[in-house]
């Protein structure tokens, strides 16, 4: 028997003589030392006395286990401290390996144990990594082993040598100051993988800190063996695989895609939580699905992943019946106001984007293209670089050329965007509308680049086509990536990838029934005339909103998740396969060989609708949508029969509309902008938007808790950098009350740093700022046991319970910890009248050059380096789970993620080939820095020169004002 040279807990010594280590078998070394029954013997002449005493249990038990504490590790403090002196030369020891491997279809699977010579609890090693070189090795999963850590009072004195003597030292040290919770330590390291074959390996095992050995294995046809490891390593794998979708900022399309595929070929059961319905009410679904939000399509991918939704059968059903709406705005007594000729041509179920020039719609454009980038990633976290907008300009075959900024102004009187949805990722119903001031000029530029495409891309056809009796030209691909209808009618020009909005611009020029006759839409027009001359006005129309809702719409854009499922289904299940023998074969690209293979589930590709995907080379074509990124418009596709499990779903989210939204309000935003002559390089940017008309009943108590409308607004102290404040009503407060808040230009605390109930308590305190209301509102003054009111300390100045200090002068109340905080703000505090109605009202100043903008900075940056890191990890998912070659793993990211990747701290991702993993050049390091580096600059701080915005609910319509300087180059 070999054994390692300290007697610590989880070591795994190997027989001598047992040289097989398929069967190597984990055994304790059963010794005590001297100084172990020493302690032991301490331990239990105290246990003895304390069984013999008398008195108070509970103090006496305490006192007793403080007494044994100290007595025992008196004594191993003096031993360990002897024997350091005594002994300076580390003694041998031998770390033993346990490895266990069983052959297995059509995987065998093994696990490798590291022993760790010296547990240290509290930390964590990095993943261990194993490689082959003939690449037979799959989805490895590393993980820790830890148990209950002995207290060192508890264990017994380890050899002397390599400094374990010293950190028993320091370990008594951190017990005697520590509470009295159980430790965990990490006794050993682990890794385990598939393999496929049967002949031995040699496997390399190495972490971030560099090679850890080199061993043979050799497998045997065990099937208990198989059964045991391959249940271990699978917890392990979908333990991990939980935590990294948890964890990711990106489709976590990989993850879930391997957790479907192993369960099917290992035939290990899913894990409960890949099967959980999602919790959420058919109201939030629908607004998830419809706004594309994060995870929105994480249960349908995961259906088609398992191949439950292959079972689904045939649509044979009608569809189903709409929500029950109310009847539309009538607008009486607006038959009056001014409307634009835009207007007139716009079908009422689209929604308009006008910018009134073609001035106007580049700078839009320019700005979009400037700043749009960084507010993308603020609101997204992620790495991912969403070109939606150059697909659609691509689609339609409208992108802007200098000779068209040169020329657009001469040929073109107005100009909007208009469309039956967003579904900008995925395939929107949209066009653009052109109002000519030359319509030959306008014509000519039009054609000229959609023939010279034709000419220069054979992909692509240009020909004629019929819609309602007229002649239009129609430039398209195979795929939809290029989809453009070109229809021209009395001076306004329509180029749309919807036959249908092609066929319903020509509709409404005859029959008059367009957005602009509609009572709602004058009423906007009411609410925000003409004359206002906004840079972009836009209006989402209810009969547009609606739409959205509609059984044909929802239906299918549910199905466009299962088609879009599938693509990315096909896309991983070549790179799954592409590791085996059995599929290196041309055959295994193919769908039939992929399901035959177990890297699809079986009935891949079965729809309700008979539609599917058919590979051409490299992409992946969905039979009745086109290419992902670009399918055919749900404007355009038919849909006339649905399944029983459509049917039902559908009809619990009509009978919530019904019952809760039977109207859906409009909703308008009007975009001004104007350079500040007082600030060059500044410029101003103002929004104005409502809902109108509007039924606060429908939205619940959040409608309810606001006041009326009122022109009192608080003046706060000059360095208050952020504020707010609220004019509401709530019974919990007593009568009608402002409250407001604002936090002075300093450097709050880390967002880390409030978790937990006193570490939330803790960080509050150290925040500069104030909490007030005027008129006084007493819910303090009702707080039993005089809670509220605290002892006094200063003239109006009180000290509650909790260190928090308040102000009353009979009409203020002013909550704080920061009593010099408050003092030095109350001379500025006053409610004052103003021009504008409002019941909230926010202000952020101008943050560049601030003590705020290093901790923006902070915050930005590290939103900035998770989401640069976790993009890393997905690549470093690609390489070592489905073994991509690391010079076309972006390429095959990019291509099952849709997008392009881009790394959020500008730079570009590489490959290590020494670590096994993708990093960015940006860090400078294997790991990107928790800090921003010095160069580092925030892309926000770079144009964002201050905000202000108010908010107004009235009884029948909702104002929200902002307005936004912004620094241009």
């Amino acid at each position: 028997m070999h054994l390692c040279g300290a007697c610590l807990d989880g070591y795994y010594p190997q027989a001598e003589g047992d040289d097989d280590p398929a069967t190597e078998k984990p055994s304790r070394d059963p010794s005590k030392t001297c100084w172990d029954r020493l302690g032991h013997q301490v331990r239990r002449e105290v246990g003895q006395f304390r069984d013999s005493a008398a008195g108070d249990p509970r103090g006496f038990e305490h006192v007793v286990k403080k007494t044994m504490r100290f007595q025992s590790m008196t004594i191993h403090l003096l031993a360990a401290v002897v024997i350091s002196q005594l002994v300076s030369a580390r003694s041998a020891s031998a770390v033993d390996v346990l490895v266990t491997a069983a052959t297995g279809h059509p995987y065998g699977v093994a696990l490798i144990e590291i022993p760790v010579e010296n547990p240290v609890i509290g930390r964590t090693f990095p993943p261990v990594e194993a490689a082959e070189s003939a690449g037979r090795i799959l989805h490895p999963i590393s993980d820790d082993v830890r148990v209950r850590a002995a207290r060192p009072s508890e264990q017994e004195v380890p050899t002397p040598g390599g400094g374990r003597l010293l950190g028993r030292v320091g370990n008594l040290i951190r017990e005697l100051t520590s509470g009295e919770e159980d430790l965990e330590q990490t006794v050993s390291r682990r890794v385990s993988f598939l393999f496929t074959g049967s002949e031995p390996l040699r496997v390399r095992l190495f972490d971030a800190g560099g090679e850890i050995g080199t061993y043979e294995i050799v497998p045997r046809p065990e099937a208990d063996a198989h059964r045991e490891i391959l249940a271990q390593w699978w917890q392990g794998y979908t333990d991990a695989a939980k935590r990294q979708i948890d964890s990711a900022d990106y489709p976590a399309l990989v993850e879930n895609y391997l957790v479907a595929m192993l369960s099917g070929r290992t035939r290990m059961p899913l894990p409960d939580w890949y099967t959980e319905p999602v919790d959420d009410d058919e109201l939030m679904g629908t607004l998830k699905l419809i706004g594309g939000a994060k995870g929105a399509g994480e249960a349908v991918f995961r259906s088609a992943a398992a191949g439950v939704s292959a079972q689904s059968p045939r649509a044979t059903l009608p569809l189903p019946s709409p929500p029950r709406w109310a009847p539309p705005f009538a607008g009486e007594r607006l038959d009056d106001v001014s409307v634009e000729p835009m207007a007139t041509r716009v079908p009422p179920e689209c929604f308009y984007l006008r910018y009134g020039s073609f001035t106007n719609y580049i700078w839009f454009r320019d700005l979009s293209k400037q700043h749009g980038a960084d507010i993308s990633k603020l609101v997204t976290l992620s790495s991912i670089e969403n070109d939606a907008s150059a697909r659609i300009e691509s689609q339609l075959n409208v992108e802007s050329t200098d000779m068209s900024r040169l020329l657009g102004p001469s040929v073109i009187e107005d100009q909007a965007i208009i469309g039956r949805d967003l579904f900008l990722a995925d395939g929107a119903s949209i066009g653009v509308l052109f109002k000519a001031t030359n319509a030959f000029l306008l014509r000519t530029s039009l054609n000229g680049d959609r023939t010279k495409l034709a000419r220069d891309d054979p992909s692509v056809s240009l020909k004629e086509v019929k819609i309602a009796d007229r002649t239009v030209t129609f430039l398209s691909s195979t795929d939809n990536r290029i989809r453009s209808y070109l229809i021209e009618d009395d001076g306004f020009f329509l180029v749309t990838n919807s036959k249908t909005m092609a066929r319903r611009f020509l509709e409404v020029g005859e029959s008059g029934k367009s957005l602009a006759s509609t009572g709602a839409f004058r009423l906007a027009r009411q609410l925000m005339p003409l004359e206002r001359d906004d840079t972009i006005f836009v209006y989402f129309s209810p009969e547009m909103l609606r739409g959205l809702i509609e059984p044909e719409y929802l239906i299918e854009l549910r199905r466009r998740f299962f088609a879009k499922a599938d693509a990315n289904l096909v896309h991983l299940a070549r790179l799954a396969a592409s590791q085996h023998a059995e599929a290196q074969t041309d055959a295994a690209t193919g769908i039939d060989e992929l399901v035959s293979l177990g890297f699809l589930p079986q009935g891949f590709g079965s729809r309700a609708d008979g539609s599917g995907v058919v590979c051409v080379g490299d992409e992946v074509i969905d039979t009745r949508r086109g290419a992902c990124g670009s399918f055919l418009p749900i404007a355009d596709v038919e849909i006339d029969a649905v399944t029983q499990e459509e049917a039902v779903w559908y009809g619990r989210i009509a009978e919530q509309y019904t019952r809760r939204f039977s109207t859906i309000d409009p909703i308008m935003v009007g975009v001004q902008r104007e350079e500040l002559e007082d600030s060059p390089g500044i410029e101003r940017i103002t929004v104005h938007a409502e809902i109108a008309p509007w039924d606060p009943g429908k939205y619940g108590t959040i409608a309810r808790q606001l006041g009326p409308p009122t022109r009192v607004a608080m003046k706060f102290a000059p360095d208050d950098i952020v504020a707010v404040q609220a004019h509401v009503a709530s019974p919990q407060l007593g009568p009608q009350t402002h409250l407001f808040a604002a936090i002075k230009d300093t450097v709050p605390p880390r967002p880390e740093e409030f978790d937990g109930i006193f570490a939330a308590y803790r960080s509050l305190r150290q925040i500069p700022g104030y909490l007030g209301a005027w008129p006084q509102p007493g819910a303090l003054d009702r707080l039993p046991l005089g809670l509220g009111i605290g002892q006094p300390v200063g003239p109006g100045m009180r000290r509650l319970i909790g260190g928090l200090y308040r102000y009353t002068d009979g009409e203020f109340s002013i909550l704080s910890f920061q009593p010099e905080v408050m003092q030095a703000s109350l001379p500025f505090l006053a409610a004052t009248d103003v021009e504008d109605s409002a019941q909230v009202r926010i202000r952020v100043g101008n943050l560049y050059g601030s003590q705020l903008e290093g901790w923006v900075r902070e915050q930005l940056y590290d939103r900035e380096r998770q989401s640069s890191l976790a993009a890393a990890n997905f690549l470093s998912l690609m390489t070592r789970q489905l073994k991509v070659d690391p010079d076309a793993a972006l390429e095959a990211a990019e291509r099952v993620l849709g997008n392009k990747m881009k790394c959020p701290l500008g730079g570009q991702y590489v490959y290590s080939p020494e670590a096994g993993r993708w990093t960015s050049t940006a860090w400078g390091r294997p790991d990107p820095p928790q800090l921003p580096p010095r160069e580092y600059v925030a892309p926000t701080m770079n144009w964002f020169r201050g905000a202000s915005a108010t908010l107004t609910q009235y009884s029948d319509r909702v104002v929200a004002d902002a307005v936004v300087n912004i620094a241009r180059e």
